[in-house]
């Protein structure tokens, strides 16, 4: 085993990275461009260049958001490992009894997790739900297919969408990225490796699967 495999363990492939942020790059452009739109007003951005070129970004950004997904469950081989994200066990429940303490507080008092933590399930959750329906909003509002009155209610479900999505963004911008408990987790996603100590004290059921694996893997080439 070389010396790189000794101390990191393979967690995403190239598509999973490629797909992860394309969805993240199209969702802070439809964000910022959406927000200006928001605050402003449809009608006076509308009556000059930059409020065109401001939606036009808003649109390449859903386009972005949409189009990665969809491709990487065509293409890729591991189209349904995201299942993995709803898969529910007792350990979940133990999760969210022990989070308070350990994110506010601090502790390594959590209980074995697997590939994705219950935090993470719910956010996935939350991100497929309402992304699903700030995307086909988003669509339905582009191409104008519905009455006036409709379009309203559907611009009322794009609006609350988007805002519950930044809520929940900002939420795991801030614990992959600041948190000391959890930023090894960016580093996971940038670079496809995590750390062997971080995996297992996060994502033991996860971690013991991979290290079975290995085990057999050096069996069989033995």
């Amino acid at each position: 085993m070389s010396k790189r495999k000794k101390t990191l363990v393979k967690r995403y492939d190239l598509p999973d990275m490629i797909m992860h942020w394309t969805v993240a790059v199209g969702f802070v452009l439809a964000l910022l461009t959406g927000y200006a739109v928001f605050f402003e007003g449809t009608s006076a951005l509308l009556v000059n260049e930059i409020g065109v070129f401001i939606r036009l970004l808003h649109r390449i950004g859903g386009v972005l958001f949409v189009v990665a997904p969809v491709l990487y469950f065509i293409f890729s081989k591991k189209r349904f490992g995201f299942l993995r994200a709803f898969k529910w066990s007792k350990s979940d429940l133990g999760w969210l009894l022990a989070a308070p303490k350990h994110y506010f507080v601090g502790g390594d008092s959590m209980p074995p997790q697997e590939k994705y933590n219950t935090g993470q399930k719910m956010f996935y959750l939350f991100a497929v739900v309402f992304g699903f329906l700030l995307a086909i909003s988003g669509f339905i509002l582009w191409f104008n297919w519905f009455s006036a009155t409709a379009q309203l209610i559907f611009l009322f479900i794009h609006d609350v969408s988007a805002v519950l999505l930044t809520l929940f963004f900002f939420v795991h911008v801030y614990l992959v990225i600041f948190h000391p408990a959890d930023r090894m987790s960016f580093n996971a996603m940038a670079t496809g490796y995590m750390d062997r100590e971080y995996a297992k004290n996060s994502h033991e059921l996860w971690y013991n699967e991979v290290k079975a694996q290995e085990v057999k893997k050096m069996e069989k080439n033995a």
